[in-house]
């Protein structure tokens, strides 16, 4: 049949066939190539935000963890606190019983010329821990 026809008419066919071919196979080819950069892209994205998601849950585990220690510090430094608070109220109480008892020795002791009797050497060890 294509022998029959007039070369002007196959001619014009095959330019026929030819344009409607170039443009189909142009964007098939298009599509195609949209299609594989579209799957690139996604991959593309997943991995950012995989990749963001680790970074976030290990910046999260890092607070967290430098919370837990900031957290034993204060309560480490609120413990101290409390020690040094009843250490210094301890001292006081001790300083002010001292107090009185060196009145009461020195008055014990009674007048001496360089004013350690018995008395308040005993109460001089007593207070350096020499009993």
């Amino acid at each position: 049949m294509w022998k029959t026809l007039n070369p002007i008419w196959q001619t014009l066919i095959l330019i026929l066939l030819i344009a409607g071919a170039v443009p189909t196979i142009y964007f098939c080819g298009y599509k195609s190539s949209a299609k594989k950069a579209e799957a690139e892209k996604a991959e593309v994205i997943a991995t950012y935000q995989t990749s963001a998601l680790v970074a976030e849950q290990l910046y999260t585990e890092k607070l967290k963890a430098a919370n837990e220690e900031k957290q034993r510090w204060f309560d480490f430094a609120q413990a101290q606190s409390r020690d040094l608070a009843t250490a210094y109220q301890q001292i006081g109480r001790q300083a002010a019983q001292l107090e009185k008892q060196i009145d009461e020795t020195v008055q014990k002791d009674g007048n001496r010329f360089n004013g350690l009797g018995t008395n308040s050497v005993q109460l001089y060890n007593r207070a350096l821990g020499h009993d």
